[in-house]
């Protein structure tokens, strides 16, 4: 605001000085010119000034802001620590609370299981009295043995002995069974190897079959193969021959155009090289000709019209 009305005052100073100065020197007008500059930068300086307050005040007003919003950070950042500590302790609190919940679950299954294997091993031990009272009779029965053998002392001895002889017995049934079973299975791998060289036997019989079939064919084969080539050869001797006749009579042919052409030509043994030298003598006796037909017929043409001139002479 105060510069805009520096600028105006200025504008309204201006005007009459103009208005007035198209009247006095040049040097007045340099001289008013000059005071005008004059004006015109003190306004300058006092608006930088302003500018250069302002933007003190600015600078302290970004200065306080940005202590502020640091400040701001700071209780940010505090009542955030706060707040993960708050979710920490609450989090620790949940998790001993589990903890605790499921140890107490815990201890309650294996109060559980105890009272159930206290109940099996009752249970069991009731069971283990029953069969000793079942059993108590076996053991005066082994008693009265004992006092009828010399061989055993003690009850001990007797009962390793009908162990050692229940082993032995049931080494004996195991024997039996391995043996068993491998008989069987030697039956088994015996019938599968007849079975298979049977069918090998078969297989190679048919494999002998197909075999003499296949050398009756190759028999055949090299027959016709055999008459075929004995034609080939026969054709071929016959082919050489006609060759044989067609160079020798090439050859007759060159020789004597050799010796009535006065082209030079070397001794040329190549059939294809002499039918070419063959060929363009009798192009040449060809062009030959017809040249001397067309002069024949010229001067024939030539004759006649004479004749007709003189003719037309003698009937003037």
């Amino acid at each position: 605001m105060e510069s805009q009305q520096v600028t105006l005052l200025q504008r309204k100073r201006a005007v009459p000085h103009t208005l007035v100065l198209e009247h006095v020197s040049p040097a007045t007008r340099l001289l008013e010119k000059r005071r005008q500059m004059f004006e015109v930068q003190e306004a300058l300086e006092q608006q930088k000034m302003e500018f250069n307050r302002k933007e003190e005040v600015f600078k302290r007003r970004e200065e306080g802001l940005k202590k502020k919003d640091l400040e701001l950070q700071e209780s940010l950042i505090r009542f955030s620590k706060f707040l993960q500590e708050n979710d920490a302790k609450r989090m620790h609190a949940l998790k001993k609370a589990q903890d605790e919940r499921k140890t107490r679950e815990e201890k309650e299954r294996e109060v559980e299981q105890l009272g159930v294997a206290m109940e099996e091993l009752t249970a069991h031990r009731q069971q283990v009295q029953q069969l000793l009272h079942r059993n108590i009779r076996y053991q005066h029965y082994l008693e009265s043995v004992l006092e009828g053998a010399d061989e055993f002392h003690e009850i001990g001895d007797l009962i390793l002995r009908q162990a050692t002889l229940a082993a032995t017995n049931q080494d004996l049934k195991e024997q039996r069974n391995h043996f068993g079973e491998a008989a069987e299975q030697t039956r088994s791998e015996l019938q599968a190897y007849t079975k298979t060289k049977t069918d090998e036997i078969v297989n190679l019989n048919n494999t002998i079959s197909r075999l003499k079939k296949q050398l009756e064919a190759y028999e055949a084969e090299s027959y016709a193969q055999e008459t075929k080539k004995d034609y080939s050869l026969q054709v071929a001797s016959q082919k050489t021959l006609e060759y044989g006749q067609v160079c020798m009579s090439t050859d007759n042919l060159f020789q004597r155009c050799r010796q009535r052409s006065k082209v030079a030509h070397g001794n040329v043994t190549n059939p294809l090289l002499q039918l070419e030298a063959i060929g363009n003598f009798v192009s040449d006796l060809g062009a030959i000709k017809e040249l001397a037909q067309k002069n024949n017929v010229k001067s024939s043409m030539q004759s006649m019209s004479r004749l007709d001139k003189l003719s037309v002479a003698g009937d003037k």
